[in-house]
């Protein structure tokens, strides 16, 4: 059975560095797949004016949000809500306009698989499944199925 940290090693996933403007230190580990940030990257409709949310494009948003769950002492309210645990332990987290699917390794450590705009997941029904699936495969792939922390929000974020 693998671990995180072979995982990390090999390069299959890779920790989320803060940017420079990030004032706040970090207190909890977030891994993500170098393919996440990439789908952030290339997505076009992350970086368009013209659906921003407030003052934010989207990625603005991405990167915002991957930040507070980084450094924030005490996940807020709003965070907590938003974070769905299925009975197999893969999560769905909403920021503004977006849907990431990932898990909890262990408690207040986060690992993010892939992702999806808000607006696809309302008009194909069926893409939450595929995009949890998609974990379940990534999990199984790199047989790491046996670090998802299962159970309500107290025990991934006490």
């Amino acid at each position: 059975m693998a671990t995180i940290d072979d995982l990390v090693l090999s390069g299959v996933i890779e920790g989320f560095e803060l940017p420079e403007w990030e004032a706040r230190g970090a207190v909890r580990p977030l891994h993500m797949t170098p393919g996440l940030f990439e789908w952030g990257d290339d997505k076009p409709e992350l970086h368009d004016p013209r659906l921003a949310i407030g003052r934010r494009t989207l990625f603005e948003h991405f990167i915002q949000f991957l930040c507070d769950v980084r450094c924030a002492a005490k996940l807020g309210a709003g965070n907590l809500r938003r974070l769905m645990p299925t009975r197999e332990g893969i999560l769905s987290l909403h920021p503004p306009g977006l849907r990431l699917y990932g898990w909890c390794c262990a408690p207040h450590s986060l690992i993010l698989v892939t992702g999806a705009l808000e607006s696809e997941t309302k008009t194909d029904r069926r893409l939450n499944d595929l995009k949890r699936d998609e974990v379940r495969r990534f999990t199984r792939q790199h047989n790491v199925s046996h670090t998802i922390l299962r159970g309500d929000i107290r025990a991934l974020f006490p």
